[in-house]
């Protein structure tokens, strides 16, 4: 069974397997999305440029694992693209997506915090829809 709960917490601070974080397609490099910022400074400011370098680009879909090695309680970080973001933001389609295309390469691990843009409730929305469907 599935259990999701929504949270304010510092996701470093989480007691899970894995993390998700959200990048955007910027000219072809990552971007980090709304709630990657504790994750990029418990890895020292080094987030963009390590996924840079493992060939994360932010496309739809895109998912890149990387060890947290302590930087946060979860042992893996997994960011997760949703492609390039449009002159009108950040579609809740692109979400959905990105947080099912998380959830499927999670398959078999145990639990796992999605700190995807939520900000307004139809984005939390689209998180959970992504997660369950």
């Amino acid at each position: 069974m599935t259990t999701l709960t929504l949270s304010s917490a510092d996701p470093t601070g989480l007691k899970v397997d894995a993390l998700v974080i959200g990048i955007a397609n910027g000219n072809g490099a990552p971007s980090l999305l709304p709630g990657a910022e504790p994750v990029d400074a418990a890895l020292g400011g080094s987030l963009t440029t390590t996924l840079e370098q493992l060939g994360a680009t932010g496309k739809a879909d895109e998912v890149t694992k990387l060890p947290a090695g302590g930087a946060t309680k979860a042992a893996v970080v997994v960011a997760v693209g949703v492609g390039t973001v449009a002159e009108g933001g950040l579609t809740l389609e692109a979400i959905r997506r990105a947080a099912g295309a998380a959830a499927r390469a999670l398959k078999g691990t145990a639990s796992a915090a999605f700190s995807l843009p939520a900000d307004v409730p139809d984005r939390a929305g689209a998180v959970a829809e992504g997660v369950l469907l």
